[in-house]
């Protein structure tokens, strides 16, 4: 009989989905099997099969992970009292760190997501989740008086969405992060001009 996940079962699954991203950072995803990700957990396999069904169904709820935690550390920054932090070099210097950390699993990603439509569909549903939670979001904040009544966010969005992983991108390819850090806060802050009413502009210079 299979050993059990000691935890109560979200938090055994959360535990699980962050154990398996490290060990997918480390291995990549064809070279991880369901018993390195046990071994690490200190469980028998069986304790992961209780909750996840296949590697394939485990490696997407990693995807979504990454991209659930990346999606809240913006968010936290959107309902912060200084928005615009997201314009800075020290934001674009994070992701810049974490997308290098996890580059690999990133290409992963990429690959596997080219040549497996249940993936590729999964994080399109997943991206426009996002999409959909952030514009939410905008009628708070026209009512806080942080965003123009009339801008139109969602094409802001997906500038910035844009933007970044070009950028990123550019840093795998050889491009300078002091570079690719001007470039961001340059044209960041172009784009939020037209989101952000002028007084967090100000604030924030």
């Amino acid at each position: 009989m299979p050993k059990v996940v000691p935890e109560y079962k979200e938090k055994a699954r959360r535990n699980i989905i962050e154990t398996s991203a490290q060990v997918f950072l480390e291995k990549g995803y064809h070279k991880t099997k369901m018993d390195d990700i046990a071994e690490r957990l200190g469980v028998s396999k069986g304790a992961i099969y209780q909750y996840f069904r296949s590697k394939e169904q485990l490696f997407f709820d990693v995807m979504d992970f990454f991209m659930h935690l990346r999606k809240d550390e913006v968010m936290s920054i959107i309902l912060s009292e200084d928005p615009m932090r997201i314009a800075s070099a020290d934001f674009i210097g994070m992701k810049i760190e974490r997308a290098l950390q996890t580059q690999s699993f990133g290409l992963d990603l990429f690959l596997e997501a080219a040549r497996n439509d249940l993936l590729r569909e999964r994080m399109t549903e997943v991206l426009q989740e996002i999409y959909d939670e952030f514009i939410d979001l905008t009628t708070d904040l026209k009512e806080r008086g942080v965003i123009k009544r009339d801008a139109d966010v969602g094409v802001i969005w997906r500038g910035i969405v844009a933007l970044r992983d070009g950028l990123i991108l550019s840093i795998l390819q050889g491009a300078k992060v002091t570079d690719v850090k001007a470039t961001w806060v340059k044209i960041t802050n172009m784009l939020l001009k037209e989101v952000f009413l002028e007084r967090w502009m100000d604030e924030a210079k």
